[in-house]
């Protein structure tokens, strides 16, 4: 299956009311600048517009990004903005955790697939830094191991992306 008809079943799956479209992705005081993936070869999923109630979405992270990077590898970017003081590390990896697991149901079997969660913040203090680097904060994708990444609140993603 090729690249557009992939994204595009994701698409279909989740629906086109869940969906993300714009470069700025934002919640609360946090903002991530989405520029430099085009809109015609990602899938934003709003993970608050899939579970609006909140229940079972309650630790889900904000937004996943689906897309192919240059090297044809499918690539997955769950996404927790945290726009208050000091970012809850804990709570941020159980959520990027819970988004990892949701977009493994819609990651498909024939590229290898990578993840890289990462964290949006206006602040995080040393021992929720210390928290993030350890074995049990890394976020599991199809078996494999991903560490998370921060960086400030308002970042161009590509920046942040390997």
């Amino acid at each position: 299956m090729n690249r557009s008809k992939i994204l595009e079943n994701i698409r279909n799956q989740i629906g086109e009311e869940n969906l993300f479209s714009g470069n700025s992705f934002r919640r609360g005081r946090c903002s991530v600048d989405l520029t430099g993936v085009s809109e015609d070869d990602r899938v934003v999923v709003d993970l608050d517009k899939v579970f609006p109630t909140g229940q079972k979405g309650e630790n889900q992270c904000e937004c996943i990004l689906f897309y192919f990077n240059d090297a044809g590898n499918f690539v997955v970017v769950p996404m927790e903005l945290k726009g208050g003081g000091n970012a809850e590390a804990l709570k941020a990896v159980q959520q990027l955790k819970a988004g990892a697991d949701f977009a493994a149901g819609y990651t498909p079997r024939g590229p290898k697939s990578i993840c890289h969660p990462i964290l949006f913040h206006n602040g995080i203090s040393r021992a929720e830094v210390r928290q993030l680097n350890k074995n049990q904060s890394r976020v599991r994708f199809r078996g494999k191991s991903f560490e998370i990444k921060t960086t400030r609140c308002g970042r161009r993603l590509v920046d942040v992306l390997p």
